[in-house]
Formats: C-alpha cells, structure tokens, sequence
C-alpha cells in the first residue's frame, strides 16, 4: 500500500513538473484554422435557427450537420445536411425546393427567411450585403484582417446544402458562394 502511495506522488510530482514547463509564448494559431474554429463556432450557436417554427411557416428538420474545410487554395466549403423530419414527410406530399434550401442559409446567417410568408416568394429582404455584414461582424471580426481579405475571404467561401427527404429520391441539393443573395 506505501509502495503505490509514493508512486502516485512521483507521478503527481513528475506531471507537475512538466506541466510548468509548457511554454505557449509566442506560439500563433494559422489563420485557417482559427477561420474553422470561428466558421464551426457561429454555425454551431446559429444552427438552431432553423429548427424555430418548423413545420408551421417552413419545413421541419430533424436533424442538420455541418461540415467546414479550407483547401490549398484557401478555399473555404462549409457543407450542411438537412434531414426532413421522416415522421411528418413520408405522408405528407411536399418535396424540398431550392428556396428550402436558401431559407435554411438564411435563417443561420441573418435570422430571416427571405421569402414573404404567404405566397413563399423571394422578398430581398435577404441579400449579399448583409449576408457579408452578418459574417464580417460575426466571423471575421478578427484584427488581423483587413476589409480587402475579408472580401476575398467571403468570394472564396462556398456552401453546399443538401436536403435530405425520406425518400432519397426527393432530395434536393443547391449551393454557391455564401453570400450569393440565391443560391442554385
């Protein structure tokens, strides 16, 4: 019993001692990857947008995940799977829509739909400006940018979102540029 006593305190001490010499002085994140972490933050708080009067004014999901990847050329996909809720739309006969899937874009940057809530046409009320503004203050809000990155930075962001039905035949799919005010 005394043996294993003094060996957790060597452990405790040895890990003690490592600990303290850990230095992160003048040790930088890249860029692209505090872009991710920034991307997956935003996405992750703004997500449940979407879920917020589903069924009554727009579609139900049951589920959305998302995937956020920059390439060699600095390219930015952010790639979001929408799964229709399987109870509600096995009976019911609606098949998604491009502008399902510019609602959900939407309602996770800008918290508005976009489209007038009877007829379900585009309204402009959603648009490239302040698509940018509501990324520039929310993800790119960052020092170290500058306003001429930043507009490259957003021309080179790209998402792709799939609408995942019950009947895999009735998925839909569309994308672009994140900020495109329609995306096809």
């Amino acid at each position: 019993m005394k043996i294993s006593h003094i060996l957790a305190i060597i452990i405790f001490f040895f890990l003690k001692v490592n600990a303290n010499e850990i230095n992160l002085d003048n040790k930088f994140l890249p860029l692209k990857d505090f872009l991710i972490l920034k991307f997956d933050l935003f996405f992750k708080e703004n997500v449940s947008r979407v879920f917020a009067g589903g069924g009554l004014t727009n579609v139900s999901y049951q589920k959305i995940d998302y995937n956020i990847k920059i390439d060699e050329n600095n390219k930015i996909d952010i790639v979001l799977d929408a799964v229709m809720d399987k109870e509600r739309y096995k009976s019911k006969k609606y098949y998604p829509k491009i502008k399902d899937c510019n609602q959900i874009r939407n309602m996770i940057l800008v918290n508005k739909k976009g489209y007038s809530f009877f007829k379900q046409e585009f309204n402009n009320l959603v648009n490239t400006e302040n698509l940018s503004k509501s990324i520039n203050e929310s993800v790119l809000n960052i020092s170290s940018l500058d306003d001429n990155l930043k507009g490259k930075i957003l021309e080179k962001t790209l998402i792709t979102i799939n609408i995942i039905h019950p009947k895999l035949d009735k998925n839909k799919s569309c994308g672009g540029k994140l900020i495109d005010s329609i995306l096809e």
